[in-house]
């Protein structure tokens, strides 16, 4: 897809801000932050007069800046735009980012156009979740991932769609491989953390209540008191009692 059919930088300013807007709004609160793009890891590694690299976005706590690298990013966008398994079901449709289904709503909108605006807000979420999760003395990949999910889900509203749910439970099951997988990808495994999470709050304990039913801001705080090691088995323990809670209150 070409750039000339959307604005990425706009995409990705839009997010950035969106994304502060909404933690804000949620009292939660990360202090100075700022976003530079480029357009190509050598033109980053040129004006830094560095030979770090990174594939297409991160947070640099030095700098407390968000790095975002277009080339990079346009791969992934084009990569979902190019995914021919996209799943329709009612107003969603289905990217995929580290082999996990991410509901998007479809608006009658250019397809195209949603995805890219999709996947940046997802990776511009992550590097975010960094800054967070720092400020709180707790970040590594697993919780900014658990992160992303959340303020993802959140953030845009997609507990209003029922047909959501059938997404999230075609994610379990892809949960259960990477579970058992001999190096999950810490990526992976926080959104399947985060996708039981939500779905055990949204659908089965609290389903007849208003939503959202989760408190983000102590939701997030929370993560503070996982470690590191904690990461699998956190995963595979929710993601076992969310299949015994269906059972349960279906």
């Amino acid at each position: 897809m070409s750039e000339d059919k959307y604005d990425l930088t706009l995409f990705i300013r839009n997010n950035f801000h969106g994304t502060i807007d909404y933690l804000r709004k949620n009292n939660i609160q990360i202090g100075r932050l700022s976003l530079r793009t480029f357009e190509s890891l050598e033109k980053f590694q040129q004006i830094y007069k560095t030979n770090e690299k990174f594939k297409f976005a991160r947070y640099d706590s030095g700098k407390i800046e968000i790095q975002i690298i277009k080339n990079g990013l346009k791969e992934s966008i084009n990569g979902n735009i190019n995914n021919p398994n996209k799943i329709f079901i009612g107003n969603l449709f289905t990217i995929t980012h580290n082999g996990i289904l991410w509901p998007v709503y479809k608006n009658d909108d250019d397809i195209e156009k949603l995805i890219a605006k999709a996947v940046t807000d997802a990776i511009v979420i992550h590097e975010i979740g960094h800054a967070v999760l720092r400020s709180i003395g707790s970040d590594d990949e697993w919780k900014a991932s658990v992160f992303e999910f959340l303020v993802y889900f959140y953030k845009n509203e997609l507990y209003k769609y029922p047909e959501v749910y059938e997404i999230i439970e075609q994610n379990m099951e892809r949960c259960e491989r990477f579970i058992q997988e001999k190096y999950p990808s810490p990526y992976s495994l926080g959104y399947c953390f985060a996708n039981d999470f939500v779905y055990i709050y949204e659908n089965l304990l609290y389903k007849d209540k208003q939503s959202p039913k989760i408190n983000i801001k102590n939701t997030i705080e929370k993560l503070k008191y996982f470690y590191k090691d904690d990461e699998v088995d956190a995963t595979k323990m929710i993601n076992t009692l969310t299949k015994i809670l269906m059972f349960l209150y279906k």
